[in-house]
């Protein structure tokens, strides 16, 4: 019986000088490590081949394939640094040293997760065969493409391994070794060519390459593979791919079109004489199928050439047919409308002419602008300007909904400035407020600052100002009704409590579900609300005299804004996973939609005053979103990494950066 331990040898600590920290994975023929090269010092990829006996006939074999390997030079192959042999206490083992690659995903893997389209594949595709012609061009085969050999690293570039090392490896595989490691081979197979499977043939050249890329394009545009081989016995499965047609991949996609095909059964030719020669002539044809050129598989035949000329030009045919049936109608008329009608006539073809030629011309400038917007600009953001006048570092900042005023507060200051002209208003008695949150009326109106102790709301209007104390120390959240008559203040103590401008208590009442860490004011035919977020939970409270709980539901961690769409009256809510949470005010599940706007971590995000976009903050971007559309308003824009707060505009049309410096910097967008 086999003991665990011979199971699951132990993972040598050095191999050849290079220090291995893991095993990246293991497969019928060799063990793959993760190991440091010392110099230069740098992560690489170790494969050590199995096997008991290597003669030294094999290994001068081996070191012979070695230096060929070495000189590929390609990004999209994965490169060979090093290779000799190893002791491992059971005799010399042929070692390989290649590229190490950084978040590799097998090309089928990539292309699902990414969920690519039929384009985007097969642009993907031809950046392969570019790798494989490298090696054709110098006469050196692969025999082995498959998947599992063909990588897209974390920047989506191509990467293909093992390049040669199945020609290599195959020194040591009998015929024998071949028959009774049937299960291992089937996964294989799948992608040989009738003459590799061909025992008697040895002339083995880049054309069974162009075969494995035939099987390799029929599964990235179908989804299957030509020949169904699971499960069936070795000599069965050789027949099947020597004798056997592949069905046809227009039927199991409509996608794929009569060109498509043709280049995908060139490439399965069970005669090789009929393949594609290298694997660069298949990347080439591809490129003109992608362009609506005409293909190299095929005659083309003048009817062929004229229909791919009209579909890479359809506005200019269309706009020369106009004008040829205008010119045709013209001339016939001319010679059958009696001669008492010509004179109307005339004017009437003339008129007809001028106008199918303003068409055409029309249909080019078209054709221009489209070629020209094709040619993407960088999109730059108008200068910013700064708000001066504060010291130290700014706690929380916040746009007024009118655009009109904004407000920052430090731990001893208060910063109140019109907008746009940077003019900072009277600041007020704030002394010993130690302010902490800061929240505007809806209408501009009135504005509330509170702090540890405290709370000091300024009607701006009238320049009338009200302080009082807190009902509890320290608040965790602030707003404002619409009308600036209603103040409410969530605490440490899951409650939130309501207050008039002058520091009446309305009523108060309290969340089982954590602090309430965003509030927001809102009305309705039904009157005002108050929406409060916490942790999991989001509720509802009606105001009719008092704080009254009128529903609740289930929401994710992670909530880092929170704002109301006053256009749609719905909830929103952005994570910090990326994610926007869109809820009706009836609180209905079945009504919450959920988007993610972009796939790396949120470091901040802020609702304009109007809740109809969201500026979303990652490690080293930003970006301003819309609500409605769930589009983009601004590309991505480099972030400066210092720490900073942020607020956007109403309307996303500005943002405000707010530094530890106490400076401000306001960024109009276009």
């Amino acid at each position: 019986m086999t003991s665990e331990s011979s199971k699951n040898p132990p993972i040598p600590s050095e191999i050849a000088g290079y220090s291995v920290t893991r095993m990246l994975g293991e497969g019928g023929m060799s063990v793959v490590y993760a190991a440091m090269q010392r110099e230069p010092k740098r992560l690489v990829a170790l494969k050590v081949l199995k096997g008991t006996s290597f003669p030294p006939i094999s290994l001068r074999r081996f070191k012979r394939e070695i230096e060929i390997l070495g000189k590929l030079r390609h990004p999209g192959i994965a490169q060979v640094y090093d290779a000799g042999t190893w002791d491992d206490g059971g005799g010399m083992k042929p070692f390989f040293v290649m590229e190490y690659i950084p978040g590799a995903c097998e090309f089928t893997d990539h292309m699902h997760k990414r969920d690519m389209t039929l384009e985007q594949r097969l642009k993907l595709f031809v950046r392969i065969c570019a790798a494989v012609d490298h090696g054709h061009k110098r006469k050196i085969v692969h025999r082995d493409l498959k998947p599992g050999n063909i990588l897209v690293d974390e920047n989506g570039e191509v990467k293909i391994i093992d390049y040669g090392v199945a020609r290599v490896s195959e020194v040591e595989v009998s015929a024998e070794t071949m028959h009774t490691e049937a299960g291992r081979l089937i996964g294989t197979v799948q992608y040989m060519a009738p003459e590799q499977v061909d025992m008697a043939m040895q002339d083995i050249d880049g054309r069974c390459d162009v075969y494995a890329l035939g099987v390799l394009l029929y599964q990235t545009c179908t989804g299957s593979m030509p020949h169904a081989l699971d499960g069936q016995p070795l000599f069965e499965a050789m027949r099947t791919i020597r004798e056997d047609a592949a069905p046809s991949p227009r039927q199991l996609n409509s996608e794929v079109d009569r060109d498509l095909e043709t280049i995908i059964f060139k490439c399965l030719e069970k005669e090789r004489g009929r393949r594609y020669v290298r694997a660069g002539e298949l990347g080439r044809d591809l490129l003109r199928y992608l362009r609506n050129e005409p293909i190299e598989a095929r005659r083309a035949s003048p009817t062929y050439r004229v229909r791919l000329f009209c579909r890479r030009h359809r506005t200019v045919v269309l706009s020369s047919v106009i004008v040829a049936a205008v010119l045709l109608i013209a001339a016939l008329a001319i010679l059958f409308v009696p001669q008492w009608v010509n004179q109307r006539r005339e004017a009437t073809l003339q008129s007809q002419v001028e106008a199918a030629r303003q068409s055409q011309a029309k249909a080019e400038a078209d054709r221009d602008l489209a070629l020209q917007q094709e040619v993407q600009q960088p999109w730059v953001p108008r200068q910013p300007y700064g708000l001066g006048g504060l010291s130290g570092s700014i706690e929380a900042c916040m746009f007024d909904a009118s655009g009109g005023s904004f407000c920052a507060v430090t731990k001893n200051s208060v910063g109140v400035w019109s907008l746009p002209d940077g003019r900072r208003w009277t600041d007020g008695d704030t002394g010993a407020l130690s302010p902490r949150h800061i929240a505007y009326a809806h209408d501009g109106s009135v504005l509330a600052i509170a702090g540890r102790n405290e709370i000091a709301c300024f009607d701006l209007i009238s320049g009338v100002s009200h302080r009082w104390d807190l009902p509890r120390r320290d608040p965790v959240s602030l707003a404002v009704s619409d009308d600036g008559r209603s103040i409410a203040i969530g605490s440490d103590d899951f409650s939130i409590s309501l207050h008039t401008i002058d520091g009446t208590s309305i009523g108060r009442t309290t969340s089982t579900s954590g602090d309430i860490t965003h509030l927001l004011f809102g009305g309705d035919d039904a009157g005002q609300y108050i929406v409060g977020v916490s942790d999991e939970r989001m509720a509802l409270w009606r105001i009719d005299g008092t704080i009254r709980r009128d529903g609740d539901c289930e929401i994710p961690t992670g909530v880092l804004s929170a704002g109301l769409n006053r256009a749609t009256g719905t909830i929103c809510l952005m994570t910090d996973s990326g994610t926007l949470i869109q809820c009706p005010l009836s609180l209905d599940p079945s009504g919450i939609r959920r988007r993610t706007l972009v796939s790396a971590k949120v470091v901040q995000a802020d609702f304009d005053p109007r809740g109809g976009f969201v500026l979303v903050v990652e490690e080293s971007a930003l970006s301003v979103w819309s609500i409605e559309t769930l589009q983009q308003r601004t590309p991505a824009m480099p972030r400066n990494l210092d720490p900073a707060i942020y607020s956007l505009g109403p309307g996303g049309t500005s943002f405000a950066r707010a530094e530890e410096s106490g400076s401000v910097k306001i960024t109009p967008l276009q």
